[in-house]
């Protein structure tokens, strides 16, 4: 995987916590939640600390950790007063570091892990009920904050960032979903947690594509998007347009933008539209989950052309999907053994990942475990091999493809706390120079309050 973009990639990944999602109605307690009308009928028999998530972020493709998985559902009656004023805080810490198991130290390092590699990541995320200041709809406002440490300073920038600040609002029963604010659309779209809302895994769905093309990440960009869906709310439309990344890379997007991550212009960074189509269908008694989605990105920012010069704009494609083989237990209709298919596309001529296919079997609730979670995945990176010769050109071994292996397990040590692992080995880990095989080692601790 490429070094901007698998960095962004596998720190989204290990951050992913197991989920386990329900939204329930406030007859049983004194808060009030967001709902919309399809909500009515949902039932009231739960933990009350369940009745909390209905403040949870609406819309996003990797849903917060639910509040009763928290190390302390209800921090001492605190949630319970916020969420009668409207408002839910959640947060945590993530602890991780990388290893290559074949003793491949350089200096200086060229990719994650090999030298010993470690990050630490803080973060708080705030939501409002906006509904109850006149705003129409299910709406609420949704901050996100981090603070991120990285050993090797190719993986990430470090420091603060502001990452999401923005409004959310849904109609028609949640068939029309409108954001717009400041976010990353990266978690808005494509789906890079495996599974939907009661799932993850540390392997994720990799491609370094979309964020080559322009998807921001550790800051945040000003954005829009609307989502549409069908009567059932199976088949659905989504648009969105933000902000580019700086063509430079992610250390020069950080450097320009301000302190807080809210700069409204970053010089070479345009305009980037995406359009997703997709049908989705939730686990459920007798239903198995399904997702399938399509996109396409447009950026207007231009990028270096490695035949010389610049060229106008990039693009890229994706094809995506998801489906639950078999069910293993009809009481959490999650749980059993899926599959996931990708194929991502993008010009070989301003881009150094041109094309990848994957594919991951991965079980929810493995080994009579409901929250954890197994996967075995399988990547296949087509290089561009412009980007090749021009390095050829200039002395450099450089290579046109790369294959990369991972076996991952989350592991729910106690009530908020996850231990997860991956075992990777990558047949040429980095595009230039060509470096042997890597045989890498990730582990991260996760709390969640």
């Amino acid at each position: 995987m490429s070094q901007n973009i698998c960095r962004s990639a596998l720190v989204s990944a290990v951050s992913l916590l197991l989920v386990s999602w329900a939204v329930c109605d406030d007859a049983h307690a004194k808060l009030v939640v967001p709902m919309d009308s399809a909500d009515a009928n949902m039932p009231t028999d739960v933990l009350p600390c369940h009745r909390y998530d209905g403040l949870q972020p609406q819309g996003t493709t990797s849903p917060a950790i639910s509040t009763c998985e928290t190390m302390s559902p209800e921090l001492g009656k605190v949630r319970e007063k916020l969420a009668e004023h409207g408002w839910l805080i959640q947060g945590g810490m993530i602890l991780g570091g990388t290893f290559d198991l074949l003793d491949h130290g350089a200096h200086p390092q060229l990719y994650i892990g090999q030298n010993p590699t470690y990050r630490a990541n803080g973060y708080v995320t705030a939501t409002y009920d906006l509904s109850r200041v006149g705003f129409a709809g299910a709406s609420q406002l949704v901050f996100n904050a981090n603070v991120q440490w990285f050993s090797y300073a190719g993986e990430n920038p470090t420091g603060f960032a502001i990452n999401s600040l923005y409004v959310s609002q849904r109609f028609n029963e949640g068939r029309v979903q409108l954001q717009y604010g400041f976010e990353e659309l990266g978690n808005q779209f494509y789906g890079f947690s495996l599974g939907t809302s009661s799932t993850t895994s540390p392997a994720g769905v990799g491609s370094s594509i979309p964020y080559e093309v322009g998807f921001i990440f550790n800051k945040t960009a000003p954005e829009i998007n609307l989502r549409l869906a069908s009567p059932n709310k199976h088949f659905y439309e989504r648009f969105g347009a933000t902000r580019s990344v700086d063509p430079e890379g992610p250390q020069p997007d950080w450097d320009h933008n301000n302190f807080l991550g809210l700069k409204w212009h970053i010089p070479g960074a345009k305009a980037l539209f995406i359009n997703e189509l997709g049908y989705q269908v939730e686990a459920a008694p007798q239903q198995r989950m399904k997702w399938l989605r399509q996109g396409v990105m447009i950026n207007e920012s231009r990028f270096p052309s490695f035949r010389g010069g610049y060229a106008d704009g990039n693009y890229a494609y994706y094809l995506v999907g998801d489906y639950q083989l078999f069910q293993t237990d009809a009481s959490k209709p999650y749980r059993g053994l899926y599959v996931n298919v990708k194929a991502d596309y993008a010009p070989p001529d301003r881009n150094v990942y041109a094309g990848d296919v994957g594919a991951t079997l991965y079980v929810l609730g493995p080994f009579g475990r409901p929250d954890d979670a197994f996967a075995l995945g399988y990547t296949f990176n087509r290089l561009s091999r412009s980007f090749q010769r021009q390095q050829q050109a200039n002395g450099i071994a450089a290579v046109d493809y790369s294959r990369n292996y991972a076996l991952s397990y989350v592991y729910r040590v106690a009530r908020g706390v996850y231990l997860s692992n991956q075992l990777s080995y990558t047949v040429n880990p980095i595009p230039a120079p060509k470096q042997p095989e890597a045989l890498t080692w990730m582990s991260s601790l996760s709390l969640s309050y």
